[in-house]
């Protein structure tokens, strides 16, 4: 009697965990703002990618979706996009956990750590580098050969939509086929610096193998940081500026195959608005040009505006809550909460506003 008792109580708990979508791959664990406390890597399926210093993903199943890899922004870790979003003071769905019951199986979710547990300590001192580039394109490539999938959805914030771009961006100039953007479908931009911070005006040109905030290297032109291309011999920064093949802002008119989305916070985003200088154009700072490829651009910043002060690089970290962070959406809540206008972006043919689907975090505009 008592085996069978626990046979029934077992097959319940199965039955929940399967048809409520409650079994999760990816755990936050203990969470404490902004971070989880879960363990670095929660790989499973007899998935490895043997890059990284953590993430997610892998599965007792069989992929039949696009996967979708998530990329970290500075200061972070992969585990975080399992952070519970704050939909109007109530705690609501983390991205991972929105995935998960819309439909996704563990083994069609993947995020990768790409910066060093020192690192993620040390924001200001991060920036792009042919070696970070390696570990998100090896990511991408395991992520392929597991599912067998030739295609992969990314989805950025931050320093990892940089990052990203800027890695199959080398990938390719390397020409080792098919290994860079042919191999992306879509790509959501959250948050991303791809015009340069205009916060980084305020700490002054600097070689980027020194700071977050460093233009592009004399030697290596894969190496940058986020300083806002001058234009000249001084500060130039071919990435951030607005012209030639490797600007950020212009990747989706050099990849037509790949269909764009960004969501941003605009003047709420204390990341990209905390400074005195530059404020003016702040706000446009995550923009892609517009392009066919560009299906939308939403602004879903809400609470308080950031202040205009001197830029302070402890901001970089996750539990920066200033701007909308501290009352609304900023740039870590753009994130967090962004859950069911990601999931839109990457299965339905939305454009414009039309891809706010069930978000309810605040205000969305275009």
């Amino acid at each position: 009697m008592i085996c069978r008792k626990r046979f029934i109580l077992l097959s319940i708990v199965w039955c929940i965990l399967v048809f409520e979508g409650t079994a999760l791959g990816l755990s936050c664990g203990t969470f404490r703002y902004p971070k989880c406390g879960g363990p670095e890597f929660q790989f499973a399926g007899g998935f490895n990618p043997q890059t990284g210093f953590g993430g997610f993903g892998g599965g007792a199943c069989r992929a039949s979706r696009t996967p979708v890899i998530f990329v970290h922004g500075n200061g972070d870790r992969a585990i975080n996009w399992d952070s519970p979003a704050n939909h109007n003071g109530t705690p609501a769905r983390s991205v991972y956990q929105e995935f998960k019951a819309r439909g996704y199986n563990d083994c069609e979710l993947f995020g990768i750590t790409y910066l060093s547990p020192g690192e993620q300590k040390s924001p200001a001192a991060n920036y792009h580098k042919p070696h970070k580039y390696d570990i998100i394109i090896r990511f991408i490539e395991a992520v392929k050969i597991y599912t067998g999938k030739k295609e992969v959805d990314i989805v950025a914030h931050s320093l990892g939509v940089s990052m990203t771009l800027a890695a199959l961006t080398y990938e390719d100039n390397l020409h080792r086929g098919g290994k860079g953007w042919a191999g992306v479908r879509r790509f959501v931009n959250i948050a991303g610096g791809i015009r340069g911070l205009p916060s980084c005006l305020a700490t002054g040109f600097s070689n980027p193998y020194f700071a977050t905030c460093g233009s592009q290297n004399l030697f290596n032109k894969y190496i940058f940081g986020f300083y806002p291309d001058s234009r000249s011999a001084v500060g130039f920064n071919r990435w951030t500026g607005a012209e030639g093949p490797l600007s950020l802002r212009r990747a989706p008119a050099y990849y037509p195959e790949t269909i764009f989305y960004t969501l941003h916070a605009g003047y709420h985003d204390q990341i990209h608005c905390t400074t005195a200088r530059g404020y003016r154009t702040c706000n446009e700072g995550a923009l892609f040009e517009k392009s066919e490829n560009v299906r939308a651009q939403l602004n879903i910043g809400a609470g308080q505006k950031t202040r205009k002060t001197n830029f302070n690089f402890d901001e970089w970290r996750p539990s920066s809550l200033s701007g909308g962070d501290a009352d609304g959406v900023g740039h870590f809540k753009a994130r967090n909460n962004a859950g069911p206008m990601i999931y839109e972006m990457l299965n339905t043919d939305c454009s414009g506003i039309r891809c706010k689907g069930s978000y309810t975090g605040g205000p969305v505009t275009q």
